[in-house]
């Protein structure tokens, strides 16, 4: 096992809280000494898609309170993360307070005399129940703070049903008491909870100060702060720009310097408490038991953070990694990673890594890169890295699986023979500026506008289109650019079969991948972009290699480009579970 080994104590160490029975995974900052203000700060992350892309933002939250500092904790809670569990176990709302108490009282091992607490949205209220419990929080900063559950949770299902998410494929039905927001659930017993939940109807302040940072857009925390201050709370409330920035998909998020600088400021100020609890002993783990397999934290070269599942027993001679989607942290969109990998850990003896790419997640980037690329010059010596871990560890058959990005990269890495044994391509997405005129974007524009005539709502939205001069123009060239081509692509599949070779071929490529013995998988949606450039640029290659099964091409229908609705999570898992196993025999 390698621990890491982090630059700079501000970075962060990663480590196991809770019981060894239900571990929960968390990053501990350290301050650089001498700098220490004996202040603790626990920051509590928001639920689901919002935390998946508040990452981020929280991560450079914890590293530069710490070099101003403050410790700081960053907490995956129960069930979500890194953490044992998931949002379908019962106890919600009690075991996201738990770790985040945990989260507290590592802290106080590590030396903080008070903490302070600093939550999202959700995580804000959260951050305040868990505070009401304790006597030694000196105060909470609530950014952009849910002050009511039930108004959150009107607010998550009207989200939901703007997506128009397609319905569940037959036998695929979800339990009908969970309600699904953005890939992740909320049973019914949680928003029994949380419809109790109104912090305006609080009888005591969690803290003695609480700094309030509202949404620069939308003040939904002025009415509590008003009420705090009758509680006598020292309360300072302002609304400052960077919140809807931060939640952003998570290739576009900015950093919330303000809120970040405010947070960091008001945690740095609280003066000591009177009679504050002696601190606890500190129980961490360096790996977490989670039923047939383990968990741990690793570093590999270039400084890239990757999450290990092993089976409990034996030392797997073969390996999956697990590739970056876009710019979400190795738990993968709606936290699909996390489970697959413990899953086929079990299921099939692998060690399974579920790596960060450098700039993505906790990754830090290469010198001279800035952080959150989805495609840089970078990417495949950072896999090559991550294919020789697992090589020292022990496994001398490596696959690689990957989503969007992911599965371009999977595809690129194999390609430049990187010493693999299997690749898995999930909806491969493409590099470039994301405009009509790359091949990628015109497949995708065209399909949906093929998908409009399927409708008269469509038909009225086209014509609409036709009478604008913008949009006309971009409806021609995108026809243009698709015909274009399509037209190449025909012309390079004539030209392959009488011996002339392209670099850029696909049909090429596969047969080489296959001729060296790599087991090629590609899994669509129905409605990807990337299906209708396959089937066009490989053509005959492509149908070749599936009739002798050297190759696997498998189409799934009524599914989203990252498998947002929940019934379409286990596919996933059953279609990656057969692809290992058919690659393996």
């Amino acid at each position: 096992m390698i621990p890491v080994a982090p630059d700079e104590p501000s970075d962060g160490e990663p480590v196991y809280l809770g019981s060894e029975e239900r571990p929960w995974f968390a990053w501990l900052h350290r301050t650089a000494a001498p700098i220490d203000t004996g202040v603790g700060l626990v920051i509590v992350p928001p639920f689901g898609f919002e935390a998946v892309c508040a990452h981020r933002a929280l991560r450079h939250l914890a590293i530069d309170a710490a070099a101003a500092g403050v410790a700081a904790a960053r907490i995956d809670l129960d069930g979500t993360g890194d953490s044992a569990g998931c949002d379908l176990d019962p106890q919600r709302i009690e075991r996201w307070i738990a770790s985040i108490d945990a989260a507290a009282d590592a802290l106080r091992a590590n030396g903080a005399s008070r903490l302070v607490f600093a939550g999202v949205r959700l995580g804000a209220l959260l951050a305040v129940l868990c505070a009401a419990g304790r006597r030694d929080v000196a105060g909470v900063a609530a950014i952009a703070p849910v002050v009511s559950g039930r108004r959150w949770m009107r607010e998550m299902r009207a989200l939901q049903l703007a997506l128009a998410l397609p319905p569940a494929a037959s036998g695929r039905i979800v339990d009908g008491d969970v309600q699904e927001v953005l890939g992740f659930p909320l049973t019914a017993a949680t928003r029994e909870v949380l419809a109790q939940i109104d912090l305006e109807n609080m009888a005591q302040s969690p803290a003695p100060a609480v700094l309030v940072l509202d949404r620069q857009d939308l003040a939904v925390g002025a009415k509590w702060a008003a009420h705090l201050r009758e509680l006598g709370a020292d309360v300072e409330y302002c609304r400052l720009p960077g919140y809807a920035e931060m939640v952003l998909d998570p290739h576009r998020t900015e950093i919330p310097v303000e809120i970040i600088a405010a947070t960091i400021a008001f945690a740095g100020a609280r003066p000591a408490l009177d009679a504050v609890p002696s601190a606890p002993a500190l129980a961490k783990f360096s790996h977490a038991q989670l039923g047939d397999v383990f968990e741990h934290a690793v570093v590999m070269q270039g400084g890239i953070r990757a999450m290990v599942t092993r089976p409990l027993e034996g030392r797997p001679r073969s390996a999956l990694v697990l590739l970056n989607a876009g710019c979400v942290r190795r738990i993968g969109p709606n936290r699909l990673h996390v489970p697959m990998a413990r899953r086929l850990a079990a299921e099939l003896g692998m060690m399974v890594v579920r790596a960060d790419l450098s700039g993505i997640g906790d990754s830090p980037p290469h010198a001279g890169l800035v952080e959150n690329l989805v495609y840089h010059e970078h990417a495949l010596n950072d896999i090559q890295a991550m294919i020789q871990w697992c090589n020292g560890e022990g496994a001398d058959e490596v696959h690689l699986a990957g989503l969007c990005s992911g599965g371009y990269y999977a595809w690129r890495a194999a390609h430049a023979g990187q010493g693999l044994r299997g690749v898995v391509v999930i909806n491969p997405g493409a590099p470039g500026v994301p405009d009509t005129t790359s091949p990628y974007q015109a497949a995708a524009e065209t399909a949906r506008y093929q998908e409009m005539l399927r409708s008269s709502r469509g038909w009225k939205q086209l014509r609409s289109k036709v009478r604008d001069a913008d949009a006309l123009r971009r409806l021609t060239v995108t026809f243009s650019v698709r015909a274009r081509n399509s037209l190449q692509a025909l012309a390079k599949r004539w030209l392959r079969r009488v011996g002339v070779v392209f670099r850029d071929d696909p049909g090429i490529s596969l047969l080489q991948l296959t001729e060296r013995g790599i087991a090629v998988t590609f899994l669509f949606c129905a409605s990807e972009p990337g299906l209708v450039l396959l089937r066009e640029r490989a053509g005959d290659v492509l149908a070749r290699l599936q009739r002798s099964g050297a190759l696997s091409l498998r189409i799934l229908d009524g599914i989203d480009h990252t498998f947002t609705p929940l019934w379409s999570h286990p596919i996933l898992e059953e279609e990656l579970l057969d692809a290992l196993r058919r690659a393996r025999t």
